[in-house]
């Protein structure tokens, strides 16, 4: 009886950690494209640069420079995250990377495309942070290729058209409801045009095991046992798809958040009717070795010092899921067809992006307004518009062109600037940080905040608080 109870056990055991492996879809490898925010955004900086052969964009919701941390902590969530790096030095360090083959030759870079995202809110990862690192892309990546969203109250989240906590709010699930749909945003800046998005069966979504992906375990990268992949419809009937990597950020992994992330961050309405295989992969939370007590992902070399390069262990692992999703020979079934008409799909208080679906025979596009011309050479199906006023409306024109030069098709469009943020200085830190920054004080195991001495609840590191500048100190909550 005993055998028999202890054999009933194991394979009671065996079936409930039992997870499916990662399917080939016969997706399309070098159509691959990635997005994160936060440490989830530093990673996918490093996966565009490290795979920029085979990925063809990047959306970064609060980021910062590639590289910026070396190796330090305290760099990371210092300078890194909260100050105002020179971006030249990483430059030169990605040129030497790349020369060195730890990741793809930086020419692969021209035909990318990056979408940026600072909350004026975000007191986690400031804006000039982000600032940062758009002058560190303008550098790789042509101009127009290059969109920078900074003029929302949003604070350190990703942000979404009706999901989340208030626009404002940092922590929670750190998705918020800001009434703007920026994963589509990005996803169309990044893609081109897409499809209107739909409802997203829950059925779609599938739990995979991401052991396989590294070789000393996955405990070994700081990753889950499991990940999350959405498949729409058409993909698992054949039909040619890629892929995104969505990446969450620390404290947002399914073990923090359940399925908040990969479930109502955006992603999965816009992937069903546009053929889009999204890939929710997992970090974990990890005491000792390797020491990653949040659940980020590596930006700052918790896994090793090559944490930015193709061998890295997370850099592996997401190249290794990508290349499983598109193990089978593509299908030649086409995709769905959608108008080719160019359409403007983001703005900020001082930039339009437009985006289309690629024209037949055509070489290269051209977009020009307000005394601004970019081109971009076909499939390239986005380009941006930068410098423009705030609150101002604009006409565009758009052009398609074929080899010899002749215009294939035309549009012209209209597309209106937001209006220009108010100046914020938000802070979200833990108390001892704030009053080590100077920005609040102590009494009696109380803090403070300096200059309006708002209480900020006790002195020790496990209590958060967003603090903003105003003229005399600091004061709680959001700047807007």
């Amino acid at each position: 009886m005993l055998r028999l109870l202890l054999a009933l056990w194991i394979s009671f055991a065996a079936c409930a950690h039992a997870v499916e492996s990662l399917p080939a879809l016969g997706t399309e490898l070098n159509d691959t494209s990635v997005s994160g925010l936060s440490s989830g955004a530093f990673m996918a900086v490093q996966f565009h640069l490290a795979n920029s052969s085979i990925v063809r964009g990047a959306g970064v919701f609060a980021g910062g420079v590639w590289g910026c941390a070396r190796g330090d902590t305290g760099r990371a969530t210092g300078e890194c995250a909260q100050g105002s790096p020179d971006p030249k030095p990483f430059v030169a360090a990605a040129r030497e990377a790349a020369a060195k083959r730890h990741i793809d030759p930086l020419g692969d870079l021209q035909r990318s495309r990056v979408w940026l995202f600072s909350g004026n809110n975000d007191g986690v990862v400031r804006q000039s942070a982000t600032d940062a690192l758009r002058a560190f892309y303008a550098d790789l990546i042509p101009a127009g290729q290059v969109f920078y969203r900074n003029d929302t109250k949003a604070g350190h989240a990703l942000v979404t058209l009706d999901h989340g906590s208030a626009c404002d709010v940092t922590g929670g699930e750190f998705i918020a409801d800001c009434d703007y749909d920026a994963v589509g945003a990005m996803l169309q800046f990044i893609l081109g045009r897409l499809e209107p998005p739909g409802a997203a069966p829950e059925a779609n979504l599938r739990k995979f095991d991401q052991r396989e992906f590294v070789p000393g375990g996955a405990r070994s990268a700081a990753l889950a046992d499991e990940g999350y992949l959405y498949v729409p419809k058409a993909c698992s009937q054949g039909a040619r798809c890629r892929v995104h990597v969505a990446l969450h950020g620390c404290n947002q992994s399914a073990e923090k958040v359940g399925n908040a992330f990969y479930r109502f961050a955006g992603y999965n309405r816009w992937a069903e009717t546009n053929r889009i295989v999204v890939l929710y992969p997992q970090a974990r939370a990890t005491w000792g070795m390797p020491l990653n007590p949040y659940g980020c992902w590596d930006w700052w070399g918790y896994t090793g010092t090559a944490y930015t390069g193709k061998s890295a262990p997370q850099i592996a692992a997401l190249r290794a899921m990508v290349e499983k999703l598109a193990g089978l020979p593509r299908s030649d079934r086409p995709r769905a067809a959608i108008p080719a008409a160019p359409g403007v799909v983001d703005a900020s208080a001082g930039a339009l992006a437009v985006a289309w679906a690629s024209v037949p025979e055509a070489s290269d596009y051209e977009l020009e307004g307000a005394g601004v011309l970019v081109r971009t050479k076909a499939p390239g199906a986005s380009l941006a518009v930068d410098g423009l006023a705030p609150a101002s409306q604009y006409s565009l024109d758009w052009r398609a062109r074929d080899a010899r030069g002749r215009v294939l098709a035309q549009a012209r469009l209209q597309g209106t600037t937001g209006a220009q943020p108010g100046k914020c200085d938000p802070w979200f830190a833990s108390n001892v940080a704030h009053v080590a920054a100077g920005r609040a004080y102590v009494l009696w195991g109380l803090t403070y905040a300096l200059g309006t001495n708002q209480p900020m609840g006790w002195w020790n590191i496990f209590t958060t608080t967003g603090l903003h500048g105003v003229a005399h100190g600091f004061a709680v909550g959001a700047c807007l």
